[in-house]
């Protein structure tokens, strides 16, 4: 993945989560690195804050069935995991049509 791309995903992410630049790491170069940091909100919203974190799913659009599947399948350690897959996964869909409109 591009760093222009990692960087507009990371943006967007910050956006929907109403997040503060500092909430997020700066400088993150890879994935892996905003998979790690993006984990420790959603584990952190799945713990203390429900409400927060389905309202920023829905406002990121990721598939309310793919939540469900998730929250009814996954092992109860790995379901942050999954999710931030999802969001991550949702929000580079997001990027890559902008991109793919943007430049025509």
């Amino acid at each position: 993945m591009s760093e222009n791309k990692l960087a507009l995903t990371t943006q967007l992410i910050i956006k929907d989560f109403s997040l503060e630049n500092n909430d997020l790491p700066e400088g993150i170069s890879k994935i892996d690195e905003l998979k790690i940091a993006l984990k420790k909100i959603v584990s952190y919203l799945l713990d203390r804050d429900m409400s927060r974190l389905l309202l920023a799913l829905y406002r990121i659009d990721v598939s309310e069935q793919k939540v469900k599947k998730v929250l009814a399948e996954a092992e109860p350690g790995k379901i942050a995991d999954s999710i931030t897959d999802l969001i991550i996964e949702r929000e580079l869909q997001k990027v890559e049509t902008r991109l793919k409109y943007r430049n025509q």
